[in-house]
Order: C-alpha cells, then sequence, then structure tokens
C-alpha cells in the first residue's frame, strides 16, 4: 500500500511541476497541489499506522517528551481557521519536513526543523498556490551563541558573526515571491542573519503577457459557443 502512495506522489509531483513549470500557479496546477496535499496525508497516515496496530501517532518517550510521529493542532495564518500541522519528533524536538494544513486540508507551507528551530527550505502556498520560497538558519539551542558565517555585500569578505540563540530562527539565504494566480516570479531578496541585502523584482514582460493573456482566453468561461436561442415567439401547434 505504502509503495503505491508513493507512485501516485511521484507521478502528481511529475505532472504538476514538469509540464508547466513556466506557470506553476495555474488551475491545473491548483488541482495537483489539492490532490498531493491529501495524499500526503493519507501517506502519513497510513505510515504511522503500519508501524504500529495500536496507535503509533502521538507518542511520549519515557521521560514524557512527544516522540516519533505527530498530528496535532498549531497556529492559523489570518482568515485561516482550524489548522494543524504533522511531522516528527525526536525526543521533544521538531526535526525534519513539517507540513502545516488548513481545516479543509489545504496545503499551507512546507517547513524543515532542526533541533526544534526552523533550519533548512520552507515553501509557502495560498490557496494551493506556491507564493513563497526560501532559507532559514536555527540557532543552535544548546548554546547561549551560535555563529553563522556571512559575506560582505562589498567586498565578498567572508568572516563568522556571533548571535544570540535566543533569537530563534533566521531568515538566512534567497527567498523568492510568485504571483499567486499566474506562478510568475516577481521578487527576490537574499537575507543575512535576518538582514535583507539584495532585492530584486521581475517586471511583467510583454512575452509573459501574451502567455497569460492566451492561456486566459482557453479558460472554459472564455470559450465561445455555438448557440442558437429559441425565436421570440412561436406556435406551439408547430411542435404536434
Amino acid at each position: 500500500m505504502q509503495a503505491l502512495l508513493v507512485a501516485v506522489v511521484a507521478h502528481l509531483v511529475y505532472s504538476c511541476f514538469i509540464p508547466n513549470n513556466r506557470y506553476p500557479g495555474t488551475t491545473f496546477n491548483f488541482i495537483c497541489m489539492r490532490l498531493l496535499a491529501s495524499i500526503l496525508f493519507l501517506f502519513f497516515t497510513c505510515s504511522v499506522l503500519a508501524q504500529n496496530k495500536d496507535t503509533a501517532i502521538n507518542k511520549f518517550d519515557d521521560n514524557g517528551k512527544r516522540h516519533g510521529m505527530w498530528l496535532q493542532a498549531c497556529a492559523c495564518p489570518e482568515g485561516k481557521t482550524g489548522c494543524h500541522e504533522f511531522g516528527r519528533y525526536d525526543h521533544g524536538r521538531k526535526m525534519n519536513i513539517w507540513y502545516k494544513l488548513d481545516g479543509g486540508n489545504e496545503l499551507l507551507a512546507e517547513e524543515t526543523y532542526r533541533n526544534n528551530t526552523l533550519d533548512g527550505f520552507a515553501k509557502y502556498y495560498d490557496g494551493g498556490h506556491l507564493v513563497t520560497t526560501g532559507y532559514y538558519r536555527g540557532m543552535n539551542p544548546e548554546n547561549v551563541f551560535d555563529t553563522i558565517m556571512v559575506t560582505d555585500p562589498e567586498t565578498g569578505k567572508e568572516s563568522l558573526k556571533r548571535i544570540s540563540t535566543d533569537r530563534g530562527s533566521l531568515k538566512h539565504g534567497i527567498w523568492k515571491f510568485y504571483d499567486e494566480e499566474t506562478g510568475r516570479l516577481i521578487k527576490e531578496e537574499e537575507y543575512q542573519v535576518d538582514e535583507m541585502i539584495y532585492r530584486k523584482e521581475y517586471p511583467l514582460s510583454s512575452e509573459d503577457s501574451i502567455a497569460i493573456a492566451k492561456r486566459e482566453a482557453n479558460l472554459p468561461h472564455n470559450q465561445k459557443h455555438n448557440y442558437t436561442p429559441p425565436p421570440k415567439f412561436f406556435n406551439y401547434l408547430d411542435f404536434k
């Protein structure tokens, strides 16, 4: 069963992102993302139940700390309700990728954790459309201070910067922002320890405008139909 689900997920990922990667926010990709989120949730449920026929989900270790796969309520973005997330705890600490969904099981975010802090690649969605990707750098909670390699944007010189670990997670790396309707890249920002050092916006080109207009013209509600309305006046006796 799990092998079948993996194959279905792999096929959906290919179908959603490979043939249509110029505009990943199109209606086709929206449907794919809804299906993918549902299958990920089903795969997670099957995986944890297969490990233990009793209840392998939401377990604690011998010290009373969350351990293994967990499904739990979480804070919602503005305008959303009933949000929940699932992922893995390692003796009380969030690890690896966690998935956040709203009350309708629509995917909202995929975030990478290490030692209970955001650390790594993250994706954010709105209405099933990918809108933001970026990187976090998590501070090591075991220490009072952590060090991060930073690069001077003017000289290119690298140096280590000491950061207080009570700052938690920081934006660190390239962040990309996409138009939620078309999936077009509209902005890039680069951060170092939560400070933006570079920003570039991508205005709509004439080529993109033509492609978007063509796609919208092909939508069902924009299609012309060969429809002839009935005559305004007719004699019902003609139909006997």
